[in-house]
């Protein structure tokens, strides 16, 4: 896989997180949607991947489950492990292949990160992430729209189709086809359009539930 560098990544993060007055996480509820299919991997670790500072994490510990909490920045999983000791945490590079065994986990929670890399390195970690997974493991994930004005769609340099460089940040955003086409080997069991509100504005993006077969 082509990589660019990725330490001014980290830096960026790294100061995203140290700016930013954190307590406990807070968590929305769009994972209640697809309980039937997270409690086929009640008995399995969930990889909460890109993490952040820890919403999904909390989610999913409250409710009994075994979480690796996965993410770039030393300071998001340093939160985590403050207000979240029970979950495990693994910092991450994503474009560096995910450090887990073929087959080992029940479900991977992918919540608006996977949406900052080209398109042939989006491919690449899907289909790591389909490695990792045991048969008929699910991946549950949000991604930007492209209707999503309010968080930069459209704006700055299109470098691929949705796919844009603005103020030195890399960031893409889909609409249905591309879903279905990332993920034309799955079992696509859900895929929605929905809107949220994030940062105190509102946020257009989709909603995906895909079971490895």
């Amino acid at each position: 896989m082509t990589k660019r560098s990725s330490a001014p990544d980290q830096e960026h993060w790294n100061q995203v997180y140290n700016r930013l007055s954190l307590g406990k996480p807070v968590y929305d509820l769009w994972l209640d949607d697809y309980e039937p299919l997270l409690a086929e991997a009640k008995n399995d670790a969930i990889i909460d991947l890109g993490c952040g500072y820890g919403c999904d994490t909390l989610y999913l510990t409250e409710r009994g489950y075994r979480v690796i909490a996965c993410d770039f920045s030393e300071k998001a999983l340093g939160h985590i492990a403050e207000h979240i000791p029970e979950a495990e945490t693994k910092q991450v590079d994503m474009t560096e292949g995910l450090p887990f065994a073929d087959g080992s986990v029940g479900a991977v929670v992918a919540d608006l990160s996977l949406h900052y890399f080209a398109w042939e390195d989006t491919v690449h970690i899907v289909n790591d992430i389909a490695r990792v997974l045991k048969p008929r493991g699910v991946l549950l994930a949000r991604f930007n729209s492209v209707g999503d004005v309010h968080y930069g769609a459209g704006l700055g340099v299109e470098l691929e189709p949705n796919y844009y460089e603005h103020e030195g940040r890399r960031k893409r955003f889909f609409d249905e086809g591309d879903l279905r086409q990332l993920f034309a080997d799955w079992g696509i069991e859900a895929v929605k359009e929905t809107d949220m509100l994030r940062y105190g504005k509102p946020k257009l993006c989709w909603e995906l539930a895909a079971v490895k077969i």
